[in-house]
Formats: C-alpha cells, structure tokens, sequence
C-alpha cells in the first residue's frame, strides 16, 4: 500500500462558477477531499488529504511559496510517504511547480495537477486529473524524475511546462518538449526522463532560503522607457534583472549599455528570449561587452525565479551562468 499526501492549494479544481458553461468561476466549490471516495477502489493507494490554502494561484505571495516549499519537504521528509500530490490553479502553476523541483531534496515524486474548468462547469476535467495525478505519483519509474504536472492525460517536465494556451484546454507543453509520458486509462506510460539537475541533486535547498531577492522583468518593446533601468540602478531595491529581449534577447543599444552600467554595479543581469521557450547560446559578441548572464532556454519568468534563488545563495554571475545551463 503506497502512500499518497494529497495537498490542495485551491483554483479552478476548487471553485464554482455562476453559469455552468462558464470558464469563469466566483464561488467556493467542494474540497477536492470529496473527490477521494471516487478513488476509494485504487488498489495499492492510501490517500493522505492535507488542505495547504484556497487561493488563486496568481494571488500566492513570495511567503506563501517559502511555505509551501517547507511544507513539501515536510511531508517528503516522511518515511511512510511515498510521494505527493498537488491541487492548485493554473495560472502560476508551472513557476510554483519549478521553483519546488529547485528546492525540496527528494527523489520522491511530485505531481501538480488541477482543472481548466470549475467543478459545476459541464467540462470540469478535475476528478479525471486528480485521478492521473494519483496514477503518476504511484509509479515507480517517476521517482527521481523531478516535478511533473499532468493535465489531459499527458504528464510533463516542469521545467518545460507553460500555460501558452489560456483559456484552452492543454496539457501545458510546448511544442511537444517536455512530455515524459502519457496516462492511458489508468496506467501511466513513461517515455522519457529530464537530464537537467533537479530536486535530488540541486545544490538549492528550502531550508536554507529565508526569503527571496527581488527581480525584475524588462520585457523589450517599441517605446521601451529605459529610464526604468535607471531607475533601477539608483533606487529600487531589486538585486537581479531579467532581460527579455528581441529575437533571442537583445535589447537596443541604449539599453544594452544601461544593462550592462547595472551589472557592472551588481546588479546581475541575464538575457533571455521575450518569445518564451527558445535555444539562446553565448554571443560572446554581446555577453561580454555588455556583462550578460545568458539564460539557455528559460522563459523570462522562470528565469525570475532561478535568479532570485541563485542571488539567495550569494552566487556570483559565473556560478549563476552554470546554473542556467545546468538547471
């Protein structure tokens, strides 16, 4: 018998909506806890069910993701516990998931799941997720592979995840990267396995972040103020900028030498692609007249949060560069 916590954030999963074709919702549906007598006939499942919040994912705060992060390794931590199961909204489903495969040490599994629909709507697909989720977090060959979200029967890397089709239904991959594998009734089929350092072999732990550096995100456009850069450099309290740049992240000339005035004053710096998902080598023509750390594949806000948690850990911009490659 294999025990499965069952954490639920709230969202969607946990909510009604006024009008039950609706992708809307404005009430508090059932707790997901009513879902686990529709499980109750699983062989080999014991179903632990913890309530973490209800909150919609996009309202969590810095503290609340420090704390679920310690909860998580709490739970892992447990030798009766043979993996974990999380319920949340999916709007920051995909940075919640990452930023805990950086820092819960485990080789346990991990699985985020949730809805695309609230539970009266007449394509609520919660109960079905949950179920895949409880089928993924069973299985032997995903331990060890990181955290994964599965959403319409498709199971997928979070550190590939995105939501790049708001208001569609999807399975939160990317052009195919990603996907690990697929539920089919209720066997899980594992097809391949991340080669990036995750969970069990990151240098980064829970326990020793006590908060989080503040970054920003400066997404290039026409118009672009780069006074913000400036502004930046002399009075805010933000320690790491994102460079979300044109093409494979360049920014104006302007900017570029305003950027790279900030990195010169500590202020790392890491250019990435505003496109999202990308290949972004070293351009050793760019990088190092400007001092850019060069973000590989990350999307500007996954990117955030590397970078905040690297700046936790007082790297320097040459250790930050390997983890942007190694993670």
């Amino acid at each position: 018998m294999k025990t499965i916590v069952l954490l639920e954030l709230g969202g969607t999963i946990s909510s009604h909506t006024y009008q039950k074709t609706s992708e809307f919702y404005n009430l508090k549906g059932e707790s997901i806890s009513s879902f686990i007598d529709d499980f109750s006939s699983t062989e080999n499942i014991n179903i632990q069910y913890e309530l973490f919040c209800n909150k919609i994912s996009h309202e969590l705060t810095i503290r609340d993701l420090l704390s679920l992060g310690n909860k998580i390794q709490d739970i892992v931590d447990r030798p009766d516990v043979f993996g974990l199961v999380v319920s949340m909204g999916t709007n920051a489903m995909e940075d919640v998931a990452y930023f805990i495969g950086l820092v819960v040490n485990t080789r346990k599994s991990m699985v985020f799941t949730g809805a695309h629909f609230p539970q009266n709507n007449l394509a609520f697909d919660g109960r079905k997720n949950i179920f895949n989720a409880l089928v993924v977090a069973t299985s032997d060959c995903i331990q060890g592979a990181g955290v994964v979200i599965t959403l319409n029967d498709t199971v997928v890397s979070s550190r590939w995840a995105t939501k790049n089709k708001p208001g569609i239904p999807n399975d939160f991959s990317c052009e195919g990267f990603g996907i690990l594998g697929y539920v089919a009734g209720s066997v899980f089929h594992q097809k391949m396995i991340p080669v990036y350092k995750h969970t069990f072999n990151s240098i980064f732990s829970i326990r020793s972040i006590r908060s989080l550096p503040k970054t920003a995100v400066l997404y290039a456009h026409f118009g672009f103020d780069i006074h913000y850069i400036q502004h930046i450099i002399d009075n805010s309290s933000v320690e790491g900028i994102i460079s979300a740049g044109y093409g494979k992240g360049y920014q104006t000339r302007e900017a570029s030498e305003l950027l790279c005035k900030a990195a010169t004053n500590g202020i790392p710096v890491v250019r990435c692609t505003r496109a999202g998902q990308s290949v972004t080598n070293i351009d050793i023509n760019y990088d190092d007249k400007y001092g850019s750390i060069v973000a590989s594949d990350f999307s500007p806000h996954k990117a955030s949060l590397l970078l905040a948690v690297c700046l936790s850990q007082g790297l320097t911009p040459p250790e930050i560069q390997d983890v942007f490659e190694e993670y």
